[in-house]
């Protein structure tokens, strides 16, 4: 946040961990900040900021209406400090202190309601907004992506990190190549983590390392997923995909697997979606997509027109701004 000031008043109090010494120094700053500013509603993401405050109006009088966020199906094992298992198990008390809960996903919703013990019609679904990209926000086409005849790009945004699998894709993308008439296949992936030594070495040992081009996270995303011809996230979890949402906003076909909101964006009619881990299933959709133009831009246009309808900012902005409304007006969320 300091590397990237946000384009409105802003305070940062140096939260580094539940655990950590400062803990203290943030609820009282925290809570001071309440009273000051005379805040009347408090949205919080992710765990941690569930937990710091509650704590942080636990002693207030006059509390703020308190919403939390729900944006993920569980990040997983080694993904998260180990006291969040405690906290698997305070949520269903602490969600009583707050006004509703704000899930990204149907799936999300279900999930939430089943590991937290909270009723259903406690839960909002508020989709994910996603930017329509302008010529102005593309950009140029990346020297990398010059149209070639013949060759056919497929591109993963997502952090390289053991839950996004990108392992299975490499693994489907060479066994795409070899299928005997493919298109030429060339995969970008767009990410930095962890895992980026292993899977290039995976790419070498698999002869594929001159098709897979890593080029790290980038600033601009949208100057390359304007010059891609398809779109995929093989993820082991998911809430609401961003990196769908944005493949969608290009007018790109997707290619997802079975799991969380994926279902929610995408169908038959702009994509495909294959099992968690199935290699065999992955490569024949790659082949599929990449073999025919025509049902590239029928799936392309209907991933536009979902985008437009269902999961512009306009909407969404207007979801919350209704919502934070009602609340400060004191009537009760409708949640669904």
């Amino acid at each position: 946040m300091r590397e990237h000031p946000l384009p409105c008043p802003h305070v940062i109090l140096g939260y580094r961990g539940f655990l950590k010494g400062n803990i203290f120094s943030v609820l009282h700053r925290l809570a001071n900040f309440y009273k000051a500013e005379h805040v009347h509603i408090v949205q919080t993401f992710f765990e941690d900021s569930i937990f710091i405050v509650w704590l942080s109006t636990l002693l207030l009088r006059g509390r703020p209406i308190l919403l939390s966020s729900r944006r993920d199906i569980g990040l997983g094992k080694g993904n998260q400090p180990w006291y969040h298992l405690l906290f698997g198990k305070l949520l269903p008390y602490v969600n009583r202190r707050f006004a509703a809960i704000v899930a990204n996903s149907v799936q999300v919703k279900e999930f939430v309601a089943r590991r937290e013990k909270t009723p259903r019609e406690r839960i909002l679904v508020h989709y994910n907004g996603v930017e329509i990209p302008t010529p102005s926000t593309t950009g140029t086409v990346p020297a990398l992506l010059t149209p070639q005849s013949g060759v056919v790009w497929f591109c993963i945004v997502a952090s390289l990190t053991p839950i996004k699998r990108h392992d299975v894709l490499i693994r489907a993308f060479d066994l795409a190549r070899r299928t005997p008439g493919s298109a030429q296949l060339k995969l970008l992936v767009i990410g930095e983590g962890p895992e980026r030594a292993r899977l290039t070495a995976l790419a070498v040992a698999l002869g594929t390392a001159s098709l897979t081009h890593f080029i790290g996270a980038q600033d601009n995303v949208a100057q390359f997923l304007s010059h891609v011809h398809c779109g995929v996230l093989v993820s082991d979890r998911e809430g609401l995909s961003n990196s769908l949402l944005e493949y969608m906003a290009h007018g790109l076909p997707v290619i997802a697997t079975l799991v969380g909101g994926n279902p929610e964006l995408v169908s038959e009619e702009n994509g495909i979606l294959v099992n968690v881990g199935d290699v065999s299933a992955l490569a024949t959709a790659i082949s599929t997509v990449a073999n025919d133009s025509g049902l590239r831009a029928r799936m392309g246009a209907r991933s536009l027109a979902i985008v437009q309808e269902t999961f512009s900012w306009n909407s969404s902005m207007k979801y919350i701004e209704d919502l934070y409304t009602s609340l400060a007006q004191g009537d009760a969320p409708r949640c669904g």
